[in-house]
C-alpha cells in the first residue's frame, strides 16, 4: 500500500514547466503521490483556470510517473469552507457559539447587568444558600431586553446632513450610544447573593460553516470536491486516489445551532435550554450528565453531517478517504471541539495525527505519544489497514535527514504506516521561507539524498502494515471525563487531569506496555460473556485517572471483568453518568474492578508486551506485530547515545535516535528458531556517499560501514546529529573556555556547565553574514564598502533603492575538493540582470 504522499505546496505563481520538473524530482526521490496543496503566498488564483491548468500537469505527470494524487480539499486550512465559499455563499450557513455572562451581586433591590454581545437565549438568576451551594436555577428571560449603555465621543459638527443642503450647515454638538446589547432589570424576591448567568448566541468565525447542520457541508462538497469530479471523471479513483481533510472547526468549544435543543430533547428527553446554566457553572450533580448529553448530540450532528458526507462522497467516486480532526495530543481542546474524536476516524479509511513540532519522543512531550497514539488505535479499532500522520510541519529549517528519519521511527513504532508528508513549497521565496519550515523538497541541502531516507520509510511501513498488533492491553479514551469537566470561561481548556493521563502514556511506553485507546462505545457493546466487540483481543482496560463515564461504559466494563477481563482504576474511581435527571450520577463499580493511585516498576513489568533490559531500556519504545506466520518487533531508541541490552533472551543494539527491526519465526514469544534483526539508520551525512541505509545480520546488528562519515565527531563523546546538522560539511572539535578538550565524567556525557565554545575549523559557510554594497558610479567593477546583514534574522536588504548595480558578497572557506554543492535561488530573488561569480569567476548553465 501507498506510504508516503508529499504536501506539495502550490505557494507561488504556479508555472506548468517547473511543476513538470518539480514532479520529476518527486517522483525519482520516491514519493507515490501528492496533495496539490494550496498554500499560503499563492499567486495563482485558487480555482481559477490558471489553477486547473496546474492540476491538470500534476496529474498527466502522476500518470507518467506513476504517483497517485490525492485531493487537498481545502484552500490552505481548516478544511470545511472552501476558502470561505461555503458561507459567502450563503451567510445563514456561519457557525454559531455559545456565550455566557456570569454575574456576582449582593443584592437588596433592582439589579440592572448588561450581557455580552449576542443573541440572548435564556437567562437565569441562582440564589446562594447559607453552605455555599446554589437554590434552583429562576429563569428571568422575561426581564431582558435590549438597550445601549455607552456613549460614543462627543464631537462639533459643521455640516448639515444631505449633499444638496451641506455647505449651510450650523455647527452642533453630536454623540450617541453604541453597542446595544441585551440586558436584565430584575429586582431579587428577597435580598441576597446572586449568581447570574446569561446564555447568548453569536455567529463564530466569519467563514466557517455551521457543522450540526447538513446543508453547509453539502455546499462544502458541492465547491470543493465535485469539481474535481466534473474535471477529471476518468481519473477518480485511479490516478486521483484519495482526498484528505485537514483540522475542521466547529468555531469554538460550545457550537450552538437552531436545530439542537430538538436533537438534544430527542437524544436525552429534557429541555436542553433550561439546563443551560450547567455548561459553565458547577452546579450540583446533574452538572457533569448535562455537559455529557450536551457533547454526544454534538458529537452525533458533527459525525453524520461533516465526516460522513464526506466519506460517503469518496465512496461513490472510489477513492480514500482521510484527515485529522483537531489536536489529537490535546484531550481537553478535542473533547470540546471533536467529542470522542476517536470515534469518529470510525468514518475515515486512513485516521490521522498532526504532530506539530520538532520535541517528539521527549519525557515531557508525552502528549505527543498520546496524540499519535489516537491515531494509530483508531485503525486497530475499526480494522483500518492504515494510520495516518500529517508529519514533519515546522521541525526547524536545520533537520537533517537523520533528524527527519528519527521522526519517522518515533511515529512507526507508535503504530504509524502512512505519511501525509509536510511540506514540500514549490517556492521559498520571500515570506514563504518562514512559512513552516523546512521545506524538504529540492531546497533542502540533503533533497539529493532523500530517496534514501525514503525508501528506509517505505520498506519499514510496509514490514508494519498487515497482520496483527499484538497487543493485550487497552486504555479507555477519557473524552467523557474531559468533556464533564470544560467550562464556558476556558476558551482553550487545559485541564489538570490531561497531565496525568499523558504521564501515565509515557509510563507505559517506556515500560514496553504497548497499548490502544479504545473509546466508550466500545466497551459499551461487551457482550454478555465480557468479549469486547474489538479485531483486538484485549485482556486488560486502563481507565486513566477518569472523574466520569458513561452508565452504559461503566455496565461493559463490569461484563468485561466478570468475564474474565482485568480493569484497573488508577488514580480517581470515575462515576458513571446516567440517562436519568432523577439520579443523574451512579456508583457502579465492585470488587472485580481494581483501583490504584500509580503503577510500580513490577506492576507495569506484569503488563509489559515484550521484556527488554539494560541501561537506558525506558528510553526504547516497542511495537509488535505477527504476520505471515513471522513476528516483527520494532525497537526505537529516542536517547541520544546508543541502547545495549537484552530482548526476550537475546543481545540487541539499537543505535541512538534510531531503530532496529526484528523478524523471527512464529514458534513462541522470544523464539530463538529463524531469528534475524535488521537495522535502519540514515546516516545524516553530507556527502552523497554516506547518505545509506545500514543493515547487517546477526545477534547485534549495528548500522553500516560509515555512518558516521560527513556527521562530524564531538570530542568526548559519542557522535549525535542534532541542530544544524544539515548544514556542517566538516568535523567539529567542541572545547572548553582554557582551550582543552573536556573530559566527561562519565561514558556518553559532557559536562556544559562550564565555559565553552565551537570551532569550525575547515570548511565553513557562514550563510548568516552576506554584505551588500552600491557601485561606485561610472566606475565598472569598483563597489562602495559593503553593509552586513543577517539572512538567519531576516534583516532588509541594507542597500538603498537606486539605478546603481549592486553586488551581494558572502565569503566562506572550502578546504579540499568540491565534489557536491548546488545553489538554490528563486526567480524573484534578483530583479533584472545579474550574474553569479565565485571567487570572481563566472558561473554558467547552472
Amino acid at each position: 500500500m501507498k506510504s508516503l504522499i508529499a504536501q506539495y505546496f502550490l505557494n507561488h505563481r504556479l508555472d506548468t514547466a517547473e511543476i513538470d520538473w518539480q514532479m520529476q524530482e518527486l517522483a525519482a526521490q520516491g514519493y507515490h503521490g501528492v496533495y496539490a496543496h494550496a498554500r499560503a503566498g499563492m499567486l495563482t488564483p485558487y480555482f481559477s483556470e490558471a489553477w486547473w491548468e496546474a492540476i491538470r500537469t500534476i496529474v498527466a505527470a502522476c500518470r507518467r510517473h506513476g504517483l497517485e494524487l490525492w485531493i487537498w480539499d481545502e484552500d490552505y486550512f481548516p478544511s470545511g469552507l472552501c476558502g470561505g465559499r461555503v458561507v459567502w455563499s450563503d451567510p445563514g450557513l456561519v457557525s454559531r457559539q455559545l456565550a455566557f455572562t456570569v454575574t456576582q451581586v449582593e443584592a437588596s433591590g433592582p439589579i440592572e447587568v448588561d450581557f455580552a454581545p449576542g443573541m440572548l437565549l435564556r437567562a437565569f438568576a441562582l440564589e446562594h444558600r447559607p453552605d455555599g451551594s446554589f437554590g434552583t436555577a429562576e429563569d428571568v428571560t422575561a426581564h431582558c431586553g435590549t438597550r445601549r449603555q455607552r456613549w460614543g465621543r462627543r464631537y462639533m459638527l459643521h455640516r448639515a446632513y444631505s449633499p444638496l443642503i451641506d455647505r449651510i450647515g450650523h455647527p452642533h454638538w453630536r454623540t450617541a450610544m453604541e453597542e446595544n446589547r441585551f440586558a436584565l432589570a430584575w429586582t431579587p424576591p428577597r435580598p441576597g447573593t446572586y449568581t447570574l448567568c446569561a446564555v447568548l448566541v453569536h455567529n463564530g468565525s466569519p467563514t466557517h460553516p455551521d457543522l450540526l447542520r447538513p446543508e453547509g457541508i453539502r455546499s462544502f462538497l458541492e465547491l470543493s470536491y465535485q469539481p474535481y469530479a466534473e474535471r477529471f471523471p476518468d481519473e477518480l479513483g485511479s490516478v486521483i486516489a484519495g482526498a484528505f481533510t485537514d483540522e475542521p472547526s466547529p468555531g469554538g468549544s460550545f457550537p450552538w445551532s437552531a436545530g439542537l435543543p430538538a436533537a438534544f430533547e430527542a437524544d436525552h428527553g429534557y429541555d436542553l435550554l433550561e439546563a443551560l446554566p450547567h455548561l459553565t457553572l458547577d452546579l450540583n450533580e446533574r452538572t457533569p450528565q448535562v455537559r455529557h448529553h450536551y457533547r454526544q448530540t454534538q458529537h452525533r450532528l458533527q459525525k453524520a453531517n461533516y465526516l460522513e458526507q464526506i466519506a460517503g462522497w469518496c465512496r461513490q467516486h472510489g477513492i480514500r478517504f482521510g484527515g485529522h480532526l483537531t489536536r489529537t495530543e490535546w484531550l481537553s481542546l478535542v473533547a470540546a471541539w471533536w467529542p470522542n474524536e476517536l470515534r469518529f476516524y470510525e468514518s475515515m479509511d486512513i485516521p490521522a495525527c498532526d504532530p506539530l513540532g520538532a520535541s517528539e519522543g521527549w519525557r515531557d512531550a508525552a502528549a505527543y505519544h498520546t496524540g499519535v497514539k489516537v491515531a494509530s488505535s483508531a485503525a486497530h479499532l475499526f480494522g483500518k489497514p492504515q494510520a495516518g500522520s500529517d508529519c514533519l510541519a515546522v521541525v526547524g529549517d536545520e533537520a537533517s535527514l537523520r533528524d527527519l528519519k528519527y521522526h519517522f521511527d518515533y511515529q512507526m513504532v507508535l503504530g504509524i504506516n502512512h505519511f501525509t508528508v509536510h511540506g514540500l513549497s514549490y517556492s521559498v521565496d520571500g515570506p514563504r521561507k518562514d512559512e513552516v519550515p523546512p521545506s524538504i523538497f529540492y531546497q533542502h541541502t540533503q533533497w539529493h539524498h532523500m530517496g534514501t531516507l525514503l525508501a528506509h520509510v517505505e520498506q519499514l511501513a510496509a514490514e508494519l502494515t498487515g497482520g496483527d498488533h499484538v497487543c493485550a492491553l487497552a486504555v479507555l479514551y477519557p473524552s467523557t471525563s474531559l468533556a464533564c469537566q470544560i467550562r464556558a470561561d476556558d476558551p482553550r481548556p487545559n485541564l489538570p487531569d490531561e497531565a496525568l493521563i499523558h504521564a501515565l502514556v509515557e509510563q507505559l511506553l517506556s515500560h514496553h506496555c504497548d497499548f490502544d485507546f479504545v473509546d466508550e462505545v466500545a466497551v459499551a457493546g461487551t457482550d454478555r460473556a465480557g468479549a469486547l466487540p474489538t479485531p483486538e483481543a484485549y485482556r486488560t482496560i486502563i481507565l486513566p485517572h477518569l472523574r466520569y463515564i458513561d452508565h452504559r461504559t461503566a455496565a461493559g466494563l463490569l461484563r468485561f471483568a466478570q468475564g474474565g477481563g482485568r480493569v484497573i482504576a488508577v488514580g480517581t474511581m470515575p462515576a458513571a453518568v446516567s440517562a436519568s435527571t432523577a439520579e443523574p450520577l451512579l456508583a457502579w463499580n465492585d470488587a472485580s474492578i481494581e483501583h490504584c493511585a500509580g503503577f510500580d516498576a513490577e506492576f507495569l513489568a506484569a503488563l509489559a508486551t515484550l521484556r527488554l533490559r539494560g541501561a537506558g531500556a525506558h528510553d526504547v519504545f516497542a511495537l509488535r506485530r505477527r504476520r505471515d506466520g513471522r513476528w516483527r518487533t520494532l525497537l526505537f531508541n529516542r536517547a541520544e547515545t546508543w541502547f545495549e541490552g537484552e530482548l526476550e533472551d537475546r543481545s540487541v543494539r539499537v543505535p541512538p535516535g534510531g531503530s532496529v527491526l526484528i523478524r523471527e519465526e512464529d514458534t513462541g514469544a522470544g523464539a530463538e528458531a529463524g531469528a534475524r534483526l535488521d537495522a535502519h539508520s540514515v546516516a545524516g551525512a553530507a556527502t552523497g556517499a554516506d547518505a545509506r541505509l545500514g543493515a547487517s545480520s546477526g545477534a547485534e546488528a549495528d548500522v553500516g560501514a560509515g555512518a558516521e562519515a560527513g556527521v562530524g565527531s564531538i570530542t568526548g563523546e559519542d557522535a549525535h546529529s542534532g541542530a544544524g546538522a544539515a548544514a556542517d560539511t566538516g568535523p567539529r572539535t567542541v572545547k572548553s573556555a582554557s582551550g582543552a578538550a573536556p573530559k566527561p565524567p562519565q561514558a556518553h556525557t559532557m559536562d556544559l556547565s562550564v565555559g565553552w565554545s565551537v570551532s569550525f575549523p575547515d570548511n565553513q559557510l557562514p550563510l548568516s553574514f552576506w554584505s551588500a554594497s552600491r557601485a561606485v558610479g561610472g566606475q565598472p567593477g569598483v563597489y562602495a564598502g559593503g553593509a552586513d546583514y543577517d539572512l538567519m534574522q531576516r534583516h532588509p536588504d541594507p542597500v538603498a533603492e537606486g539605478s546603481e548595480p549592486v553586488r551581494y558578497t558572502c565569503r566562506f572557506m572550502l578546504c579540499g575538493d568540491l565534489d557536491d554543492a548546488r545553489l538554490v535561488l528563486e526567480d524573484e530573488t534578483v530583479a533584472g540582470a545579474w550574474t553569479l561569480l565565485v571567487n570572481d569567476t563566472p558561473i554558467q548553465d547552472w
